[in-house]
């Protein structure tokens, strides 16, 4: 289970399966079946029309919306909206406002998930940090390695529970942790292999160009949700999100690089009043004749970590998870499968849109 329900992975349509040669019924409205985009079809012309003489129609998709959303010079058009966001082709605000938004209307499985997480982390990095500070200088390399492995597996589990929780809220429905985990952790092995094929893959551009490593990293950024949320392997992932960013790289990165702007700003706030405290601390700190860290530092630096990383993970997260939202609403009309989702869950549990 990855997405929950209707956020399933691709399906075949109703016909036999290859696997036990029964005939399957049609798959539920989820994630991993491209819809046709919603309003796109040209209307007939009106009843008694007669085209005049010498008249050729005008070229296939002219006058029409064109894929990659509403045209730029008129207004949004309205859409439903049962969660985060309405579900229609975005603008740059309204993905970081839903991302924003995730943290106000789910902070148990957004800001608590990535406390309870780095909290974890950071307790082991306290314990290793110690042991190698009192050993020798083999012991402290193998805690550093220990110690990056350990953060590393942290970062790929969190962000892979972030997309479920929201891509929930973008639903309109609010997850709690414990399911979040549940549905995460079948993908846990799958994360942790793609997170080292795309570091390889970044790592492998990076020694050609710097530009080839951004590339790169931004062509596969959207590899955590698809795969999460709609199952597969990693190869499958990786070609998701390939597809997905092609035609639109530019937009990608350029709402990573003012995602990445905002958060340096909030980080250097809270880096510059952390910076006052552990000033004020003085020598409680440190060790004056060693310079190492003392438990009253080595629980200080951790706390500042905790804080960073709930400054940080959880909005870029939110906003990856909405950039593939967005591409799939404007390439596949997704917004068609996802308000029948929402409109589904809200009459089994007969509520509105909150």
């Amino acid at each position: 289970m990855t997405g929950g329900p209707g956020w399933s992975g691709p399906q075949p349509p109703g016909g036999p399966n290859p696997a036990d040669g029964q005939q399957q019924p049609p798959p539920p409205p989820g994630w991993g079946q491209p819809q046709p985009p919603s309003g796109w079809n040209q209307q007939p012309p009106p009843s008694g029309w007669n085209q005049p003489p010498g008249w050729n129609p005008p070229p296939s998709g002219w006058g029409q919306p064109q894929a990659g959303g509403p045209s730029q010079w008129g207004p949004l058009p309205q859409a439903e909206k049962p969660g985060i966001i309405p579900l229609r082709p975005l603008a740059v605000g309204e993905i970081l406002d839903g991302a924003f938004s995730a943290l106000r209307r789910s902070p148990g499985a957004t800001i608590g998930l990535t406390l309870g997480a780095t909290t974890v982390a950071q307790i082991i990095t306290i314990i290793l940090t110690a042991i190698g500070q009192r050993g020798s200088s083999g012991v402290a390399v193998l805690c550093g390695v220990v110690n990056v492995i350990i953060n590393f597996v942290v970062a790929i589990a969190l962000t892979g529970a972030l997309s479920v929780a929201v891509s929930e809220l973008t639903l309109g429905s609010k997850v709690k942790i414990g399911e979040v985990l549940q549905r995460v952790r079948p993908r846990l092995a799958g994360l942790a292999g793609l997170s080292i094929v795309v570091t390889l893959l970044t790592l492998l551009g990076l020694i050609g160009l710097l530009i080839g490593a951004v590339f790169v990293a931004v062509a596969l950024v959207l590899s955590t949700p698809a795969f999460v949320l709609e199952g597969g392997t990693i190869n499958t992932a990786m070609r998701r999100s390939w597809t997905l960013v092609r035609g639109a790289w530019w937009r990608t990165f350029g709402i990573l690089l003012l995602t990445g702007i905002i958060v340096t700003v909030v980080v250097s706030v809270l880096t510059v009043v952390i910076g006052v405290a552990f000033a004020a601390g003085g020598d409680s700190m440190t060790d004056p004749v060693t310079g190492d860290l003392t438990g009253t530092g080595l629980v200080f630096t951790a706390i500042v970590d905790i804080i960073i990383s709930i400054a940080i993970m959880p909005i870029m997260a939110g906003v990856v998870v909405l950039l593939y939202i967005d591409r799939r609403i404007r390439l596949e009309g997704l917004d068609m499968t996802l308000a029948q989702a929402a409109r589904d869950r809200r009459a089994a549990t007969n509520q509105g849109y909150r």
